[in-house]
């Protein structure tokens, strides 16, 4: 039975047990694509990745991502977590810091900065593309998340990969003391063709600037601790809503300080249409082998 390298890295933080897991096979070039499915519902995590060789000639790598169910297109803690494990294991050089990642959203640009532990990763996310204002359901939105959602900005979902609807409530506090009912949410997931609901507030003092809860129980994920996607595709909900002037164009999300988890996720929004950079840092937990 063959091996391969196998990481668990956390990502969007820089301390083990915090932030976001992702499960990393490296060469994963013999699999095929039913074992990278098996593999990611054995994990059991939001997602697994699998490191090949690229197909085309700019990118360093290739990246397949797989939640226990199906194959994404893109994801942003996968992506951050994942680009740490290669650069971990030597299996490409960040010169001059920058790298492309080939995925099935396209090539992505990713900065590398600093080294190691002090390693930060960034990611120029896919454009995220509007998919609809929903102010009519307000009251069900804020029944669905146990408080009110408010209406000075309106419930729109928006795709780079994941499609998240996004719902703004008026302060941290009431993010922080949500209470999702998690089949209300999965049954507006399902009619809205949503990944799950992104609820956020702005924060005026301190250093991140959003505080986001990202809820995708449709997907067998209740609460997703930092979501690299969601974050991303919130920067073209802050320009489509006039809202990057609270934020500024470059700030802090805040994500799983109410799971034990305290991620944080740096935004730096490239152009008017709220099309982001992500970034973060990331730990590895698990380093090893896995034979199938």
């Amino acid at each position: 039975m063959p091996s391969y390298q196998f990481k668990q890295v956390d990502a969007f933080t820089s301390n083990p047990l915090f932030g976001n897991p992702v499960a990393v096979v490296l060469g994963a070039d013999g699999m095929d694509e039913e074992q990278m499915q098996r593999i990611a519902a054995w994990t059991n995590l939001s997602e697994t990745t699998f490191v090949l060789e690229p197909t085309v000639g700019q990118p360093a790598y290739r990246l397949r991502i797989f939640t226990p169910e199906h194959e994404l297109p893109f994801a942003g803690h996968p992506t951050i977590g994942s680009c740490h494990a290669v650069l971990e294991a030597g299996i490409v050089d960040a010169a001059g810091g920058r790298l492309v990642q080939e995925c099935e959203a396209g090539a992505l640009p990713l900065r590398i900065d600093g080294d190691e532990a002090q390693r930060t990763i960034f990611v120029e996310a896919p454009p995220a593309v509007a998919k609809g204002e929903f102010p009519e359901r307000i009251g069900a939105f804020s029944v669905a998340l146990g408080c009110q959602v408010t209406g000075s900005s309106p419930p729109a979902a928006f795709q780079n990969g994941p499609n998240w609807l996004f719902v703004r409530v008026e302060d941290q506090d009431t993010v922080k003391t949500l209470k999702p009912d998690m089949q209300a949410i999965t049954r507006l997931s399902h009619e809205l063709s949503i990944s799950g609901i992104a609820a956020f507030a702005l924060v005026d003092e301190g250093e991140f600037a959003v505080h986001i809860r990202c809820f995708a129980p449709a997907f067998k994920i209740a609460e997703d601790p930092v979501t690299g996607s969601a974050n991303a595709a919130l920067a073209a909900y802050l320009a489509r809503h006039g809202l990057l002037e609270r934020t500024g164009r470059e700030f802090v999300a805040s994500q799983g300080t109410e799971l034990g988890r305290d991620g944080r996720v740096h935004v730096r929004v490239l152009d008017d249409s709220g099309r982001a950079e992500i970034g973060g840092q990331a730990v590895t937990v698990v380093d090893g082998e896995i034979t199938v």
